[in-house]
């Protein structure tokens, strides 16, 4: 009993502590009592921020929390602020201290460099041109390098050869379809909506190439983000042209998250409205500000300064969303186009139906004249034989005459109805429909009342909650945007400004974080999604606050941030394993020698998508096309079998498994079909993330199962048989030759004689398909630089 009133009091406490907070000014109550640099915790686990969570947590006054020594400077609530350049530093009786740190004049080497030379570890060596050629291939567009581009770099000794090699790079058609698998990650794309029945989204991939387009055309992020959340709310009416369309377009990741169609015929609708709204909320502050809002869905947070209130007031903002796949996307002159057109063939439709109607008319005349005239007559002096009703004539006269014996008694006139229908229905066919796509807009009615709910369960509500910001940034009621959209009303607008505002100490952070952890393999905040206590440490703090402040002085470019970052010496360096540093680590400068360290612990093996795509491409099968709906593989029967929500399928085609024509299979890996309950099993096999909840960091495993997949996939089977046959026609049975080209072609270099030796051995026994296929198996082949 003493343990239940205990923790009563602590709860009420702790709810009491964020009312006392949210009536203090929105930014910098956290960091009111101290007076350390802006983003310096202490190393290690053991952080300030660490020991402060576990008091925060074990505490019975929060309060004393945030304003004794204790105080909560957690470094990502600090506002961002473009730290200066390191100076140059002093290192007694090292001289090559000093020409290291000429030798490192990009911004971003600096801030490493100052790092590591105080704690007396040196930057590794550069990579030569041709793999730094392939590892930017490969991180900015997804693909290989050939030899000629390789060869062509090598050659370019201009000054700006790397700058005007990445410009090439960034833009490419590939980029977009490479960069936009990273959001995708992040939002939990599917073409599918989860559960039992996990129904096809027959639009979604609208949404999809809509990425693809933001990041090819270097869309703001602070535009990606807000039309994302809010763009319906941007457009009155039908959209005036493709930026409006895409703004609808966009709200289709509202739409992204699981959806229980199912739940409607179990009276469940409450519990999936529930759901969509929790999902939609713990998405969008993990994927665009880096916090976990699922951990105060039910209680408040354990260690971050977020409150159960904080989740329902962040979910409000929602309140008022519904399904709008119905609403046309059509540019407004288009679908002006389209309802003339229509009324058009409307009109000439009925001239078809009229025809119809006068012939089947007629012909109905005839059969009850004839009907009348065969049935008997009364005797009226007859009085057995009761006198026709006026009831029993209306019957006669109304009886329905099936149209088959109607067309029988035109006779020659037959073949008039019959040319009226088809005509009809060919111009029934040429009907033009409205575009459509997955949308979300606002609902007429009132928005849903949002409830705290107890241990987040919507069969139990406790107090209502308006619309909010979380209480430890901004605890004041929000200042309302006004819409274009006069039906809308402005919630998810007003989140989206907030969310995007330049002083949000969360936003430009978590992105900066996320395009350095897709570059080099590993954020400088590890934990991508997490920015809280329980999140780990940047290891460079000042170095992520440069990032984000160039992000949002550069206009929100993404391609100009990554642009930064490619151009600098960590992104050429090395790959050092951490043990290197680790085993050897000397501290300060000495005569001993100094532990290498680079930005890069290890090689980086490629993605799923990243590696079948490869074999497509360096075989000459990969198709370089923008794909609508999305490829549907072949899979084995026994797959479909076990998979029950692939065998019940329906009337309109959304359960079952559609594989698409071979021709159509060899397209990027990004436009395959993305189901929710049945994942392509090769791409599992290579760490193809689950779909249901969003993916801040792919897991990447070495494991056998990927050795087994690569080399017996009749996918790559066919590949290496295809390129290996189109070699031997120009090189006949030259083993030599053979080779060289093998190597040219799938590995971007010439073997050297070992290689040349090693390969006309395995020919003297084994057919060139089979050399293309071990070749293809290699880790050369694999691995980024």
């Amino acid at each position: 009993m003493i343990l239940r009133v205990t923790s009563f009091l602590n709860r009420l406490i702790r709810s009491v502590s964020f009312t006392v907070v949210s009536a203090l000014p929105a930014i910098g109550l956290i960091a009111a009592e101290t007076n350390d640099p802006v983003s310096k915790p202490s190393e290690g686990r053991a952080s300030d921020e660490k020991r402060i969570g576990k008091a925060w947590e074990d505490s019975d006054n929060p309060i004393h929390i945030l304003f004794s020594g204790e105080r909560l400077d957690l470094w990502s609530l600090q506002p961002i602020s473009d730290p200066n350049y390191p100076e140059r530093l002093s290192f007694e009786g090292e001289p090559d201290g000093f020409k290291l740190w000429d030798e490192y004049s990009h911004p971003i080497d600096r801030f490493l460099i100052a790092d590591w030379l105080r704690d007396g570890k040196r930057p590794a060596p550069s990579l030569d041109r041709a793999r730094w050629l392939q590892r930017a291939f490969l991180d900015l567009t997804g693909e290989k390098p050939s030899l000629d581009d390789i060869q062509a770099f090598e050659n370019d000794r201009s000054t700006d050869a790397y700058e005007r090699r990445i410009d090439a790079l960034l833009a490419s058609p590939s980029y977009g379809e490479h960069w936009a698998r990273m959001w995708l990650d992040v939002i939990r794309y599917s073409d599918s909506n989860g559960f039992d029945w996990d129904e096809f989204r027959k639009e979604a991939w609208r949404y999809r190439n809509f990425v693809v387009r933001a990041w090819n055309s270097d869309m703001p992020f602070d535009e990606f983000l807000t039309l994302q959340l809010a763009g319906d709310e941007l457009v009155e009416g039908s959209p005036h042209n493709e930026g409006e369309q895409d703004a609808l377009i966009a709200t289709g990741y509202l739409r992204m998250g699981p959806y229980d169609n199912a739940a409607k015929l179990f009276n469940e609708q409450d519990r999936a409205r529930a759901e969509v709204l929790a999902d939609l909320t713990e998405t969008t502050a993990a994927a665009m500000l880096g916090i976990t809002m699922s951990c105060c869905r039910c209680h408040d947070h354990k260690t971050d300064p977020l409150s159960q209130q904080d989740h329902y007031r962040f979910r409000a903002f929602f309140a008022s969303t519904q399904i709008a796949d119905d609403r046309p996307i059509d540019l407004q002159t288009d679908l002006k186009a389209i309802e003339h057109h229509n009324a058009e063939l409307d009109r000439a439709i009925e001239t078809q139906q009229a025809i119809i109607d006068r012939w089947l008319e007629r012909a109905r005349d005839l059969w009850k004249q004839k009907h009348i005239a065969k049935a008997p007559q009364a005797d009226a002096s007859d009085s057995s034989l009761p006198a026709s009703s006026p009831a029993e004539s209306d019957a006669t006269q109304n009886e329905t005459i099936p149209e088959e014996d109607l067309l029988a008694i035109l006779s020659e006139n037959r073949q008039q109805v019959l040319d009226a229908k088809e005509e009809m229905a060919s111009l029934k066919s040429q009907r033009r429909r409205p575009t459509l796509a997955i949308l979300m807009t606002d609902s007429q009615d009132a928005p849903d009342p949002i409830h705290v709910l107890s241990q987040g369960d919507h069969r139990q509500p406790r107090e209502q909650v308006e619309p909010g910001f979380p209480s430890v940034l901004d605890p004041n009621p929000p200042q309302w945007e006004t819409p274009a959209c006069k039906t809308s009303s402005g919630r998810r607008l007003t989140l989206a400004k907030w969310i995007v505002a330049p002083n949000n100490p969360w936003t430009a952070r978590v992105l900066a974080n996320r395009v350095w952890q897709q570059l080099f393999g590993e954020g400088l905040v590890a934990t991508a999604s997490d920015f809280g206590i329980t999140g780990d440490l940047p290891t460079h703090p000042a170095l992520l606050d440069h990032l984000a402040t160039y992000l949002i002085d550069s206009g929100w470019s993404v391609k100009a941030l990554q642009r930064h970052i490619v151009t600098s010496e960590a992104y050429r360096m090395s790959p050092v394993p951490k043990t290197n540093a680790s085993l050897l680590e000397i501290g300060r400068f000495s005569a001993t020698e100094h532990p290498q360290v680079s930005t890069r612990s290890t090689l980086r093996r490629l993605s799923a998508e990243q590696l079948r795509d490869c074999v497509l491409q360096v075989t000459g099968r990969l198709q370089h096309r923008v794909v609508g709906t999305p490829v549907w593989p072949e899979l084995s029967a026994d797959i479909l079998q076990a998979n029950p929500a692939v065998l019940d399928d329906n009337e309109t085609k959304t359960k079952g498994w559609y594989p698409s024509p071979a021709s159509d299979q060899t397209v990027r890996s990004l436009y395959l079909i993305q189901k929710r309950t049945l994942r392509l099993p090769w791409m599992e096999t290579f760490d193809l993330p689950e779909n249901t909840v969003s993916c801040p960091k792919r897991e990447v495993s070495i494991v056998a199962p990927q050795a087994l997949s690569l080399l017996n996939a009749p996918w790559v089977a066919e590949s290496a048989t295809e390129f290996a046959d189109q070699v031997l026609i120009h090189t006949g049975e030259n083993k030599t030759a053979i080779t060289v080209t093998f190597f040219q072609e799938l590995l971007q270099r010439s073997p050297n004689v070992e290689e040349l030796e090693a390969c006309a051995h395995f020919l003297q026994t084994r057919h060139p398909r089979e050399l293309a296929l071990v070749l293809l198996n290699s880790n050369e082949f694999a691995f980024i630089p």
